[in-house]
């Protein structure tokens, strides 16, 4: 459940099962490890794959993330940066902001997987983005 202080999300039963189903429909197309929806404000929104006893604080380090990552686009000239990626030895992360600023957070084993991982987020943020707009307070 969201903080209502935090988000102006109200989570459906409805709402939340289209984004789960679309989350394990990317996770099943990309072989990623697990997948989290990241509110804006550092809140989980759904996860899906294998069960990781972070993704609670995990979500708010990527929400953290995220937001130095915007400033440090700001100082660069741009406007925002749409995408960020974390390479390690063995694990990989790939958050894309869709156009609601929450982060679609992809965690996975192999690099070679990167273009498959960048085709596919890029192809369900739209369908998530709309979800999430449809759950919103007005």
């Amino acid at each position: 459940m969201l903080n209502p202080q935090l988000s102006s999300l109200i989570i459906t039963t409805e709402g939340l099962n289209r984004i789960t189903s679309i989350l394990n429909k990317l996770r099943d197309e990309t072989n990623a490890r697990y997948i989290i929806l990241v509110e804006k404000s550092g809140q989980m929104i759904a996860n899906v794959g294998e069960d990781n006893p972070f993704t609670m604080p995990l979500s708010a380090l990527v929400a953290g993330a995220f937001a130095s990552t915007r400033e440090i686009a700001r100082l660069v000239g741009e406007t925002e940066f749409s995408v960020m990626y974390q390479s390690g030895q063995n694990r990989h992360i790939y958050i894309l902001s869709l156009k609601t600023q929450d982060l679609l957070t992809v965690v996975f084993d192999e690099g070679p997987m990167l273009g498959i991982i960048k085709l596919k987020t890029k192809q369900v943020a739209d369908s998530l983005s709309n979800e999430i707009v449809s759950m919103m307070k007005n």
